[in-house]
């Protein structure tokens, strides 16, 4: 709870820098609430063990403050009502996070500024099709499900960037995303897929891929095709040898100053269009709050089965490899 009440705290503070007050609902078109009301509500969205009436409360508020943020994570969700998302298409930010959904009402369709949503820790099978005439959806946070499949309805979504599916049940690489012009950032960590297919060649913008923790013996040499790979993450499967086209992707040669020292930070990585669409302030770039995509680069192939390396694999910027893992580069 303690969340929604910093999430406000931070969108006052950015109004200071630059982003004008949320817009108020007309007198004519909305109901009038005291402060007493007001107050009332947000005690409900705010209590420590939420209920139905929280979820209520909340998005009443959302309605009436008009915040591009709406919070519902962590309260016990075990289904929306058909009209929850009504009024509401000014929120730019839905979190629906570590409920029970399996399933989201037809009115989340209302949310035609929508560019990120979060449902992981949920009970979706699937990723719901509702959310695939939201054109304008760039981020979709779905891990720790039970979703094994990607539906080909997906490349609707013109704007999507990032799509974060670890923890679920896929068992073969979503292919279906190929047509999705504009994915830079996928996650598939933990799940069970065992070959990256030929298909990766079409991902043609993909600057992150995470297989972490699957079951990969296979890469297939398309993925050379893949030139703008910046952060690939093998880690933990049971790989025993790396196609060497990978080794020559230019991304991954480029020498990266101020390195994290990781390879991935996928969940957190933030674009520059976020800091000024939508938190409207220039003051966050400034001050370097939010982490830059060139930070993060390099190879993990950690806890695999690789006994040696091309020496084409030194002119890899940064790879974290098993100690046992020969790469010869003298």
């Amino acid at each position: 709870m303690l969340q929604r009440v910093l999430t406000l705290t931070i969108l006052i503070l950015l109004a200071g820098c630059g982003q004008s007050e949320p817009p108020k609902i007309e007198p004519s078109t909305a109901p009038q609430y005291s402060e007493v009301q007001l107050g009332e509500l947000s005690k409900l969205c705010d209590a420590d063990e939420p209920s139905e009436a929280s979820v209520v409360a909340c998005t009443t508020l959302n309605r009436i403050s008009k915040y591009i943020i709406l919070d519902l994570e962590g309260m016990d969700i075990r289904s929306l009502p058909e009209d929850a998302f009504e009024g509401m298409e000014h929120v730019r930010i839905l979190r629906l996070g570590n409920n029970s959904l399996f399933e989201l009402p037809k009115s989340i369709t209302e949310l035609k500024e929508l560019r990120q949503i979060y449902i992981d820790d949920n009970d979706f099978s699937e990723l719901p099709t509702v959310l695939f005439s939201l054109t304008n959806l760039r981020d979709i946070f779905a891990s720790n499900n039970h979703i094994g499949s990607i539906p080909k309805e997906i490349e609707k979504l013109r704007s999507l960037r990032r799509l974060i599916v670890s923890l679920n049940d896929f068992r073969e690489f979503p292919v279906q995303l190929e047509s999705n012009e504009e994915l830079k950032i996928l996650d598939l960590s933990m799940n069970k897929i065992s070959i990256i297919p030929n298909e990766i060649g079409n991902f043609h913008a993909l600057v992150g891929l995470s297989l972490s923790g699957n079951k990969l013996r296979e890469v297939s040499r398309e993925i050379g095709k893949a030139r703008k790979l910046t952060m690939l993450d093998l880690s933990a499967n049971e790989l025993k040898g790396l196609p060497v086209e990978i080794a020559r992707l230019p991304e991954l040669r480029k020498p990266v100053e101020g390195h994290h020292g990781f390879v991935r930070a996928f969940v957190s990585l933030s674009f520059n269009e976020d800091v000024e669409d939508i938190y409207g302030s220039y003051a966050a770039k400034e001050h370097d709050i939010y982490d830059k995509p060139e930070k993060f680069s390099g190879i993990n192939i950690l806890f695999n089965n690789v006994e040696n390396l091309d020496s084409e694999f030194c002119n890899v910027f940064f790879i974290k490899k098993d100690s046992g893992t020969i790469l010869n580069c003298n």
